[in-house]
């Protein structure tokens, strides 16, 4: 994939993400707006599927959509507390909530179910999460 702006050839999964380079990004005020428009992103209605989540040797697998990149450019993970269990769990709430409303929780909910769960995967009840939410949300 190439920048919009420059038409470089991108190689950081961020930037190939949001299609255009971190140059570009910065020196472009009008491109940053529309990442930022980008990343704005609403709830999926009518969510009602566990998350899924497995690794093999082509990588990790999930049924969440990867709409926010904040915290790690490299993707998805659990298991431990870093930067793509944080993304991870900022996506699996953004399904749920909505932008917005996602940030506020994230680091929370991913300490409670996504730094825990086990390097392989596992499965992350739909129930257990809106018990959750409506939990933190009183």
């Amino acid at each position: 994939m190439n920048c919009c702006v420059c038409k470089r050839r991108l190689t950081n999964p961020l930037s190939v993400k949001l299609g255009i380079g971190p140059i570009c990004r910065a020196n472009e005020k009008d491109s940053l707006q529309e990442v930022f428009e980008f990343m704005k992103v609403s709830k999926i209605e009518n969510w009602n599927q566990d998350i899924v989540c497995s690794r093999d040797a082509d990588g990790i697998h999930t049924n969440v959509p990867c709409r926010i990149i904040n915290h790690s450019p490299d993707g998805f993970e659990w298991g431990y507390g870093g930067s793509g269990p944080a993304d991870f769990a900022l996506n699996i709430l953004s399904i749920f909530m909505g932008q917005e409303e996602a940030w506020k929780y994230h680091q929370d909910f991913k300490w409670k179910f996504i730094a825990s769960m086990p390097h392989e995967g596992g499965t992350i009840k739909c129930e257990d999460i809106l018990k959750w939410m409506k939990e933190k949300m009183v």
